[in-house]
């Protein structure tokens, strides 16, 4: 079975254009960051909802489990402030005055063509509960629904979120993006062949993070190259492929 079918027997990504569905993302953020990491004091939150006021102006993304409903990794997508384009992103007021100065986004496009991709994120105990629900469901098959690496990554998840910062980037136009990226993360995104800018030094903002620039055509051209698995999977359920879809022609993710 191919990545894309693998992918697509067990998971959906979904938009979260709902009140609902962004109900579940900031619930969701919240078991991550303030359950499962203690990274905010759950005492801050008495509603258990994680949010900031970036995402007044950003576009949320859930990675679901088809056969329970369960939804299991998230990542959010900051669009620039429509009311100040020049208003900064939260890696800018956390390290902007670290970054290298011939790294300076400012050189490299226009401010509203540029966003940030943040709370990309996988819960360890939904994970485990889709483990246990699928066991169940394969009646004690020895086989898990997907196979994890590199700790709580597991890839399936993991390609569902790059896919989902990839489509919104393209469906919005955002050919650039900032991220802030832990190392071990880094070091995965390399094996897999995807590359990004480093804007400056790692920084401290919820752990040790590098500051990174995101292109979405040399990222589709890197895995295109040392991935095609991953590109035909990545295109396959992205609407900027949407006609080769149609064609059928062979089809083939915390901040």
């Amino acid at each position: 079975m191919n990545l894309t079918d693998y992918f697509n027997n067990y998971f959906e990504i979904v938009p979260a254009n709902s009140g609902a569905l962004i109900e579940e993302v900031l619930r969701l953020r919240y078991q991550v960051y303030c359950v499962e990491n203690t990274i905010f004091d759950r005492r801050n939150y008495g509603d258990c909802r994680e949010q900031d006021l970036y995402d007044s102006r950003s576009i949320h993304q859930l990675i679901c489990h088809k056969a329970s409903g369960l939804c299991v990794a998230s990542v959010r997508f900051i669009l620039p402030d429509p009311a100040d384009k020049q208003k900064k992103f939260p890696i800018e007021e956390f390290c902007g005055p670290c970054f290298y100065e011939d790294a300076l986004v400012s050189k490299k496009c226009p401010r509203e063509s540029l966003a940030e991709v943040s709370r990309f994120l996988v819960s360890r105990e939904r994970e485990r509960r889709i483990m246990k629900i699928s066991s169940h469901l394969n009646s004690g098959a020895r086989t898990p629904i997907y196979k994890r690496k590199d700790g709580l990554i597991c890839y399936l998840l993991l390609f569902g979120l790059i896919s989902a910062v990839l489509r919104t980037a393209t469906e919005k136009k955002m050919p650039y993006w900032y991220v802030g990226i832990e190392s071990k993360l880094m070091r995965l995104f390399r094996m897999i062949g995807i590359t990004f800018i480093q804007l400056g030094p790692l920084f401290e903002y919820h752990g040790e993070r590098l500051p990174c620039l995101g292109s979405t055509e040399s990222i589709l051209s890197g895995i295109r190259k040392y991935r095609p698995e991953l590109y035909a999977f990545v295109t396959n359920v992205s609407p900027f492929n949407h006609r080769n879809r149609q064609k059928k022609t062979p089809c083939g993710i915390y901040a």
